[in-house]
């Protein structure tokens, strides 16, 4: 997947600023399997959205997901690290990698429970 930094959209920009804190993301797999990151809000403490590369459950996305579908700032950071994580593999580049939710210990967000990541 391609990742566009535009540094004309605010949305791309926060986008980076939240990609460069991943390391406070929580990173688990929802029940569909999909890689599913935890991703602190910027405005409200101990808030967290729960993300994948195609959707996430913060106001912005679901306000735009009928009408004109585009990814939220959260969406994009996703996947701006995830492309990061590939580069850092092709050992071209460090990242630090967010938490996993452990079984025992999972975080709930917004109801919905983080499970495990594969190793």
């Amino acid at each position: 997947m391609t990742v566009t930094i535009d540094a004309d959209d605010p949305r791309t920009i926060r986008a980076i600023e939240i990609a460069a804190a991943a390391d406070q993301w929580l990173l688990g797999r929802n029940a569909e399997g999909d890689d599913l990151y935890g991703v602190p809000s910027q405005t409200q403490a101990g808030r967290y959205y729960s993300v994948t590369q195609s959707s996430c459950d913060c106001a912005d996305f679901r306000r735009h997901a009928e009408s004109e579908p585009r990814p939220c700032k959260h969406i994009l950071a996703v996947r701006l690290y995830r492309e990061l994580v590939r580069a850092a593999a092709r050992g071209t580049l460090v990242v630090q990698q967010p938490r996993t939710a452990h079984t025992a210990a999972a975080r709930s967000i917004d109801g919905d429970r983080m499970l495990p990541a594969r190793p």
